[in-house]
């Protein structure tokens, strides 16, 4: 049985997934306001932004964080941060993981940053399992080094 990843490898990752997002979400960012300036004209844009910003455009910023990590669990059961720290994740049973696993995850994951990280200071403790891990019924492993 492999190893829970301890914290300073699950925020490595997170830290290098960071970089990713901020690209992404700068990205979507240009698209959206870009169409939405189309759709609206300048003057509303303007005014979403100097009214306490846009709640539409914060939504969507959160699905694409909830997309981008679903996708890459799904697909890949790790992240491209995750994959340089050599960490994956695995359901606690054994099971293949599914959307319901990644949503519970990420949704948990949001609580446990809403708390002041203390969901991820959880994995000090002896077991090195964080909210999400308990909530999703997952865990992040780390695999031994490639020869």
């Amino acid at each position: 049985m492999l190893p829970n990843a301890p914290l300073w490898r699950r925020l490595g990752a997170l830290i290098y997934d960071s970089f990713l997002l901020f690209g992404l979400l700068m990205l979507f960012g240009g698209i959206a306001v870009g169409i939405e300036s189309w759709l609206f004209g300048k003057t509303y844009v303007e005014t979403s932004s100097t009214a306490g910003g846009n709640p539409l455009l914060f939504v969507g910023m959160l699905l694409v964080v909830c997309a981008f990590y679903c996708v890459f669990w799904l697909l890949n059961k790790q992240t491209l941060g995750m994959q340089a720290w050599r960490l994956q994740l695995e359901t606690i049973d054994g099971t293949p993981l599914t959307l319901k696993h990644c949503l519970k995850r990420w949704c948990a994951g949001i609580l446990s940053l809403a708390c002041a990280g203390l969901g991820f200071f959880w994995c000090l403790l002896p077991k090195h399992e964080t909210w999400h891990d308990k909530l999703s019924g997952t865990r992040v492993v780390v695999h031994e080094k490639r020869k």
